[in-house]
């Protein structure tokens, strides 16, 4: 039974090894002498679903590659940028094609690696590590871009901002006041230009809004306890009260009002000799002391020397994070009037950025 066990998975590992190389011996047959450029994609094409994430991800490589052999510039763009927005730059691997095939391919691989606008990498950029207060005008977010291109940042016919970018690493301001009347989702379009080609990719933000408490109730209305105006108050009231029996004075009681307390102002005692704010005048008249001409350009040559001999300060490292939603805590006011304590989350979700043609 454990030999038969053991004959039954070499027996799969060796059909699947031989299914791997099947289909990269049968794609050489059409890249031989002289190529077959329509058969080998029509081949790729029909293998598609049956291929593994590694093989597929070499066959994604190679179909742009055959349809710039056949002369599709269309076809070569789109398949060119769904590998690029997928895989990035990340080589595949072409170890089985022949040394031609795989010279030339990597010149077209080359071309398209070192052109196409490719943006990655994006998030929201926090500031803080608390929750802010108050709604933003705007938020950042953080991108790397592959390539030099020029951009455009739009939200429907709107042009928010545009110019050119070089690679590596930029910071995108997206306005978003007036963005938080409900839970909406806004797609901004960011389109890049690099020579003839455009890659449109949108940028999608979605705001949440959430009541952290109920809203306030109406205060009930208080009836006024304080007495009408026109009576006099029994506190401020001065007087006397005596009780008499018999003719005779058994007790009496006198209220005086309180007089406020008199103002007060402290007066400082006699300033002695040397004190402010009466100095002694001084003995010796300062316009009249100086030093020489040669002693101050010898001063005012150090102080210049000390200047220009300092160095810059070293710039202080980012202290933005990358996140992907952000937070923030207002007052909002209901339908009713009423004030409520609300969240309003932003989130991004962006999506693969693809050729545009106008």
């Amino acid at each position: 039974m454990i030999r038969r066990t053991a004959a039954v998975a070499i027996f799969f590992l060796t059909v699947s090894t031989s299914a791997l190389a099947d289909w990269k011996t049968g794609l050489l047959t059409y890249l031989g002498s002289p190529p077959d450029h329509h058969g080998a994609r029509e081949f790729l094409a029909e293998r598609w679903e049956s291929l593994e994430p590694e093989d597929r991800q070499t066959a994604a490589a190679l179909l742009p590659y055959l349809a710039r052999k056949i002369g599709d510039r269309v076809e070569e763009e789109a398949l060119i940028s769904n590998y690029l927005e997928t895989y990035r730059d990340n080589e595949p691997d072409l170890s089985f094609l022949d040394t031609l095939t795989r010279r030339d391919f990597l010149a077209f691989w080359s071309d398209w690696k070192s052109s196409y606008p490719l943006v990655y990498d994006l998030n929201l950029l926090s500031y803080g590590t608390a929750p802010a207060s108050g709604l933003p005008a705007s938020v950042d977010v953080g991108l790397e871009l592959l390539n030099d291109a020029y951009y455009r940042i739009s939200l429907g016919p709107y042009i928010l901002e545009g110019g050119h970018w070089r690679r590596g690493f930029h910071i995108l301001t997206i306005p978003v006041s007036g963005l938080f009347a409900r839970r909406e989702a806004y797609e901004f379009l960011l389109d890049l230009k690099a020579g003839d080609l455009i890659v449109r990719k949108p940028i999608r933000l979605e705001i949440d809004i959430a009541d952290l408490a109920a809203p306030a109730a109406p205060r009930p209305q208080q009836e006024d306890l304080a007495p009408p105006s026109g009576t006099f108050s029994l506190s401020a009231l001065e007087g006397e009260i005596s009780l008499y029996v018999d003719g005779k004075l058994i007790l009496k009681s006198r209220k005086i009002a309180p007089k406020p307390a008199p103002l007060s102002f402290p007066i400082p005692g006699p300033s002695m000799p040397g004190q402010k704010p009466y100095m002694p005048p001084p003995k010796s008249d300062p316009l009249a002391s100086g030093i020489s001409i040669i002693d101050a350009i010898a001063l005012a040559y150090k102080a210049i020397k000390d200047l220009t001999s300092r160095k810059p300060p070293t710039p202080s490292a980012p202290s933005y994070q990358k996140v992907g939603s952000l937070a923030f805590s207002y007052i909002r006011t209901t339908a009713e009037g009423f004030p409520a304590a609300s969240r309003a989350t932003v989130a991004i979700s962006p999506a693969k950025g693809r050729v545009f043609r106008e």
